[in-house]
């Protein structure tokens, strides 16, 4: 019920709120950063168009400057030359300098007609020549109301074939009194066809009106003059005023569809793209994150399940191997009472049978309590008693319990143990258990040769056991296993106690595996199981070393004989109890 409550709890949340407000801002910000792109290019279309309206105006302007000149300097002449109330005659040369006219007229102060003349210009010809009255009309809008008093007049008048002209007309004075009137009409292709030019590269169509009366239209470049209506759908306007010769207002209107259209398509086009890209990205990140998600609860489900079913082992095998042990005891118990003659004498017959049972017994009992004492230790049930220890009478105990068993396989035993070495604070049950396994170790494996047993005292930390990230200490004392985490601290000093022997070594490539559980190297058959053992000598010896508060490391080299190091940690009130001694 625990472990379900804490994986209910540890489940991960598929979409955090700050991860939905981050994304929410990266979007905003993309569609902020378009409409900001977006209205730079607009703004920059709409001052680009009204900056062309304005040299459009200039332009026109000018043109209408110029030609009121002409027209008022060509009627000063010919009214002072022509006598009063005479026919004004003029020649052709005068005529010829004013080129742009389409035709020219002189009328007196009252606009009565004096003098006709068309244009000397060949592309000038009128197409409809008006009548006299049509002119003297024309005229006498230089004298119309307000007043009378008007100096000019502009305005447009249709010509042949539906075409549309301008007209001009000059009042000419002498000392401040009018004397005549002086007129032309210009086709508007004349007026228009150099605005062409100011519309620049782009797209642009020009319409020029006259007292809101089209004078006419400057096509855009490129078109031969043809305006589609569809075109011009959703473009830019400007407008802007020009004052003509005699105050008439005049309005240039210049349309233009965005020469950055398509740009601005293009930013839209990629920004949504990248908003879609990023939210199907974003998309497919969630559904593996689920997927993940699913699988990771589905793992730690099962890890919980493994958990569980190897603490169950743990403890089923504690259980057996525990109550393994009173049989096992019971066993042992008779079989030394039957050698002992507790109940009668053995045969000579019955002796070998005896001792194969009691050798049989100890052995299995041997691994039901490597068995307890690995189940124990992955329960976390395995104890430790601190106490302190005198380490050189300690060896050469275990070293006298050994020593049959070395004499056994003719093999010589060295110990080296110096007197002066601080006493340990340690388990000695698992100590024992260390060096018996190292020592049974190293006779098994050595044919003929020497199997020693030596400790020093070091002050260097090995490369194995220095401090690392993850270790932790508290408190001043030496600390206790349940606080150790497999590491001490770089100023600690160590006793190596060392076993060694000249035996078959360990190839590089099995010297990490020898101290995994159940692993054995060059092992003997099924059915020798006396000799072949069991493969949790080494891992149980590492294990023990390890909650003890040390480590056991490993030199060895094939067919040159192996050297196991027992690390032992000194506590600085022992080492201040001791003397010192050469490493």
């Amino acid at each position: 019920m625990q472990g379900d409550v804490s994986s209910q709890s540890s489940a991960p949340r598929y979409a955090s709120p700050m991860a939905t407000l981050a994304l929410a801002v990266v979007f905003g910000i993309v569609l902020l950063a378009l409409a900001l792109a977006d209205h730079a290019l607009v703004t920059f279309d709409a001052r680009r168009a009204e900056g062309t309206a304005e040299s459009v105006s200039r332009a026109l302007g000018e043109t209408l400057k110029v030609r009121s000149d002409e027209v008022r300097f060509l009627g000063q002449q010919l009214i002072e030359d022509a006598a009063p109330g005479a026919r004004v005659r003029a020649s052709g040369s005068a005529i010829g300098e004013l080129r742009a006219a389409r035709l020219v007229w002189i009328a007196d102060a009252t606009g009565h007609v004096r003098g006709i003349w068309p244009a000397i210009a060949p592309e000038s010809g009128v197409a409809r020549r008006p009548t006299q009255s049509e002119l003297e009309r024309l005229s006498r809008l230089a004298i119309a109301e307000p007043g009378g008093d008007r100096r000019a007049a502009t305005g447009v008048v249709a010509d042949a074939g539906g075409s549309r002209a301008w007209y001009l007309v000059e009042a000419i004075e002498r000392d401040g009194t009018r004397i005549g009137l002086a007129g032309a009409l210009f086709g508007a292709d004349e007026l228009l066809a150099p605005l062409a030019a100011w519309s620049g590269p782009d797209p642009t169509r020009l319409t020029v009106l006259v007292e809101g009366d089209t004078l006419g239209l400057v096509p855009m470049p490129g078109q031969g003059g043809a305006v589609d209506a569809a075109t011009w759908r959703g473009a830019r306007h400007a407008g802007v005023r020009v004052v003509a010769p005699g105050g008439e207002a005049w309005r240039v209107d210049l349309v233009s569809p965005g020469s950055r259209g398509p740009m601005r398509i293009t930013i839209w086009g990629l920004g949504i793209g990248l908003l879609l890209a990023l939210a199907l990205v974003v998309a497919h990140e969630r559904r593996q994150a689920r997927r993940i998600a699913e699988r990771s609860e589905d793992l730690e489900r099962l890890s919980e399940d493994l958990l569980r079913a190897n603490r169950v082992k743990n403890e089923f095998l504690a259980a057996v191997t525990h109550e393994l042990r009173t049989p096992l005891n019971a066993i042992v118990g008779f079989a030394d009472l039957l050698r002992d003659g507790a109940y009668g004498e053995l045969a000579a017959r019955q002796i070998s049978p005896v001792q194969r049972i009691e050798a049989s017994a100890n052995h299995l009992r041997q691994l039901v309590d490597q068995m307890l004492d690995l189940a124990k230790m992955a329960a976390g049930r395995l104890e430790v008693h601190r106490e302190i220890l005198e380490l050189r009478p300690f060896v050469l105990e275990v070293a006298s319990e050994m020593e049959p068993l070395v004499s056994a396989r003719g093999l010589s035993l060295q110990l080296s143990v110096g007197t002066t070495l601080p006493r340990v604070r340690t388990d000695a049950t698992h100590l024992r258990q260390i060096l018996v396994n190292l020592m049974g170790n190293a006779v098994k494996y050595t044919h003929q040769g020497t199997v020693s047993v030596r400790a020093k005292l070091v002050d260097e930390t090995p490369p194995a056991l220095r401090p690392s990230a993850s270790a932790r200490w508290t408190g001043a004392a030496w600390p206790s296993p349940a606080r150790w985490t497999g590491a001490a601290p770089a100023a600690t000093r160590w006793i190596a106690l060392q076993v060694a022997d000249t035996g078959i070594g360990i190839a590089q490539t099995d010297q990490q595996r020898i101290f995994e559980e159940f692993e054995q190297v060059n092992a003997g058959s099924r059915g020798d199981s006396m000799r072949r053992g069991t493969g949790l000598g080494l891992p149980i010896s590492r294990r023990l070393a390890r909650l003890i508060g040390g480590d056991i490391t490993l030199e060895s080299e094939l067919g040159r004989g192996s050297s196991f190091t027992l690390w032992l940690p000194v506590d600085p009130a022992d080492l201040a109890a001791a003397p010192e001694v050469a490493p």
